[in-house]
């Protein structure tokens, strides 16, 4: 899963990099390095570094916001397709069925909410950017907060790991676009 998330970090990168350089930037969003950036997200700053250490050194804010939001739908991705597999017929527990319905339908929430943001920061259209970026960490958080309400036995499934990721990534992508959208 590393090499994967690094892969996609790097195509992210290079992708985005072409685009902003042929002189699609956004107006009136600043410039920085990806270390600047990433000391304005808090407790999150490690994780903002390994996200963007394969993104240009220094560009446009969405290219580093646009990054992190594209690896978080990514992951979401991924995580969806685990929780699909836990909820085929007999893969996990009655006890915990409601739990891992709560997160699917939450994470197509946040999916959902995490694509139209790439969509709207490629496009330089941040008017609902904002909002999207708080419904998925909301989204992600009610799923993580289920999966805590279950008893302790299943709180050593990859799935909350996962989960826990998924939600410190959003936190990254949310405060890195907060640099341009305000919170």
């Amino acid at each position: 899963m590393a090499m994967a998330y690094v892969a996609a970090a790097v195509l992210a990168a290079v992708t985005l990099t072409a685009s902003f350089a042929g002189g699609e930037a956004c107006n009136f969003v600043a410039s920085m390095t990806w270390t600047a950036a990433c000391q304005q997200t808090g407790r999150w700053e490690n994780l903002c570094q390994q996200t963007l250490q394969t993104a240009p050194a220094t560009a446009e804010v969405t290219v580093y916001a646009l990054v992190a939001t594209r690896l978080a739908k990514l992951r979401y991705e991924n995580t969806l397709g685990e929780v699909d597999t836990m909820l085929w017929p007999r893969n996990a527990p009655a006890d915990a069925r409601a739990a891992l319905d709560n997160c699917k339908y939450k994470y197509s929430v946040a999916l959902g909410r995490m694509d139209a943001i790439s969509d709207e920061i490629f496009a330089c259209d941040f008017s609902h950017a904002r909002q999207e970026y708080v419904d998925a960490e909301v989204a992600v958080r009610s799923c993580q907060d289920g999966l805590l309400r279950l008893p302790n036995q299943y709180h050593s499934w990859p799935l909350f790991a996962k989960v826990s990721a998924d939600y410190d990534l959003t936190m990254v992508a949310y405060l890195l676009g907060a640099i341009f959208l305000g919170r």
